[in-house]
């Protein structure tokens, strides 16, 4: 992990997002898909969240994320996160899209659910495009992701016929592309060979410096080990009782 352990402590103070027995359950299910949960999300950290198929992982990412309301409790955004918005006290969910393009980025669990253009290229300019970047930098910062990330072949190419790899490549490129304040990311490092994945770590490593959080929904302990400031293993809801 990148820098000191007192300077990320006392960024750490900074609480950029946090849920306050925030859970979310689907109409008419028998059990909710998130259950109530409480956890900070501190700046210059890195939060870890964990646990079995079905306990909640990914639908606490998109609460955290501003893509989804809590049916139950509140997800609240810290003075660092909300600073400039003229509806501070709004939850992340209420933002406008502009708002929320260059403050928190998301990668979701499926990747193609989030391309909207059809090139490799225009899917890295579009964010930093919309959050007010000038044509040449956002074409640089995009340049410079698709290098990095072993996409610079696939320039051209539609995101929508790469492989469930690459797509998680390019997925995790358009969340870093605008800088948000609030990286959370759904299985960053799925579907990577060795190399992939350590050019995937090395690139998160280095969004660890200054305030920026980051959330980690993984089964990939070395991701863990490699990154993790703070670990939230959540639990499986229980199975309803039969009447």
């Amino acid at each position: 992990m990148n820098g000191s352990a007192e300077a990320r402590a006392r960024r750490g103070a900074l609480r950029c997002l946090r849920a306050e027995a925030a859970g979310f359950a689907h109409r008419g299910a028998p059990a909710p898909a998130l259950a109530p949960t409480d956890v900070a999300v501190p700046a210059g950290r890195t939060l870890a969240v964990t646990g079995p198929n079905g306990s909640g992982k990914s639908t606490l990412a998109l609460l955290l994320a501003g893509l989804r309301g809590p049916t139950t409790g509140r997800v609240v955004a810290g003075t660092p996160l909300a600073a400039g918005l003229r509806r501070p006290d709004r939850p992340p969910h209420r933002w406008r899209a502009d708002e929320l393009v260059d403050r928190i980025g998301t990668v979701f669990q499926h990747p193609e659910h989030q391309f909207l253009t059809g090139r490799v290229r225009d899917e890295l300019a579009l964010g930093p495009l919309r959050a007010g970047a000038a044509g040449a930098d956002a074409h640089r910062r995009a340049e410079e992701l698709m290098d990095r990330l072993g996409l610079a072949g696939l320039a051209d190419a539609n995101p929508f016929t790469l492989s469930g790899g690459q797509q998680r490549r390019l997925s995790v490129a358009t969340a870093l592309a605008t800088r948000p304040s609030v990286l959370v990311l759904d299985e960053p490092t799925f579907g990577q060979d060795r190399d992939t994945w350590g050019e995937l770590v090395a690139l998160l490593a280095e969004q660890q410096d200054g305030d920026r959080a980051l959330v980690l929904v993984t089964h990939d302990p070395a991701v863990v080990a490699a990154l993790a400031d703070d670990v939230l293993e959540l639990r499986a809801s229980p199975a309803p009782v039969p009447a």
